[in-house]
């Protein structure tokens, strides 16, 4: 037999035993069993649960700013002396109560030359009594007392009433009438060598010193209020539809304790483009106990009570999801359930539209989905 067709049935013998091999095997094969399948168990997820009960919820706004004086100026002198010595000093620090003597100029030179003009004026009128009396006879009395009033040491009384136009153009030309303006101007001008306190207040600068030069129209310190102070704060314009005029507000320090109570006075008609906030103006007044606390240029947190919500659930924010729904537990499974949100903290918010004794998830839970198996605790 040639030996090429040796090798052919070689090939042929083998392919054929190894297909009768296969075969016997899958024969084998399905006479086995399947092997059962079972489904792997699911362990529910344990979780922090809540029931809320919707009632009325009080949006509290945070603010924060400096508190300013209400009252405050600039001490300015409108005249020039020497600060006077003595009683109490014009000094950073010192309290001054409404009517009080702040600063005292020496006004020797002014007071001198007062009293010249005053007897000036007195020596010019005595000279024209006679002419008064002649002229005027029916009110020369009240012209008599005028003159028998007047000091020249002391601040001159009011004119007489003219009888009539003559009479009041005759003192006129004589000179008398405008030397009388002309010395209660001078009496005016005397009277500002003496700054007072307008309020009860404190010294928080001062720029002169007793005994020192003082120039009109120099700056000589700053003087605020006490006890009547406002906090300028910049609130978020999402804001502006809560906050109302008259709501309360409430401010604290660093350590949490409340130093000042009062309303909202004052919003601004405009919303800074920048920023996109609003300024809000608070009066507020010393807590109880606390007025040693409330200074001005503190820097102040605190927040604005407004018109209560009604039907509301407070939430902390992580609760929420991004398209503003919450998870509730129902039949230990997650349910995503739609909500309304109404007023928008830095951690809280408000939402309507959760049923009585709904049982939230309270907590953030990054794997959480529709129809999760739960495990409850309620906190």
């Amino acid at each position: 037999m040639p030996s090429a067709l040796k090798s052919v049935l070689r090939v042929v013998a083998g392919l054929a035993i190894l297909g009768a091999g296969l075969g016997i095997m899958n024969a084998l094969i399905s006479l086995k069993p399947e092997p059962a399948v079972a489904n792997r168990p699911v362990t529910p997820r344990a979780v922090r649960t809540v029931v809320v009960n919707p009632g009325d919820c009080t949006p509290e706004t945070p603010v924060e700013g400096r508190v300013e004086a209400l009252y405050r100026m600039d001490v300015i002198s409108e005249t020039t002396g020497d600060l006077l010595l003595g009683g109490k000093e014009f000094r950073e620090g010192v309290e001054f109560s409404e009517g009080e003597e702040m600063l005292q100029l020496d006004a020797t030179e002014a007071e001198n030359a007062l009293i010249a003009q005053r007897s000036q004026f007195l020596q010019l009128l005595s000279t024209s009594l006679a002419d008064l009396q002649a002229d005027f006879p029916a009110n020369w009395a009240a012209w008599q007392g005028f003159v028998d009033a007047l000091d020249v040491a002391s601040r001159l009384p009011q004119l007489p009433e003219f009888a009539s136009q003559r009479e009041e153009l005759f003192v006129a030309n004589r000179g008398i009438l405008s030397l009388f303006h002309s010395i209660r101007s001078a009496e005016d001008r005397l009277d500002k060598f003496t700054l007072t306190a307008p309020f009860d207040g404190v010294v928080t600068a001062a720029t002169v010193r007793p005994g020192g030069l003082v120039r009109a129209g120099q700056l000589a310190g700053v003087f605020v209020g006490r006890d009547a102070f406002e906090v300028k704060t910049a609130v978020h314009a999402r804001y502006l539809t809560t906050i109302e005029l008259g709501d309360a507000v409430q401010f604290y320090d660093e350590m949490g304790q409340t130093v000042a109570t009062g309303t909202v006075r004052r919003i601004a008609g405009n919303v800074d483009a920048a920023t996109q906030s609003a300024s809000v103006y608070c009066r507020i007044q010393p807590a109880d106990g606390k007025s040693a606390l409330l200074r001005d240029g503190r820097f102040l947190s605190g927040v604005i009570s407004s018109d209560a919500v009604g039907d509301g659930v407070t939430v902390p924010l992580a609760w929420l999801m991004d398209d503003n729904s919450i998870y509730a537990v129902a039949e230990e499974k997650l349910k995503r359930l739609p909500a309304e949100v109404v007023f928008e903290s830095r951690s809280e918010a408000i939402v309507l539209g959760l049923d009585s004794g709904t049982v939230l998830l309270s907590e953030a839970l990054a794997t959480a989905f529709d129809g999760m198996p739960v495990q409850t605790s309620a906190e």
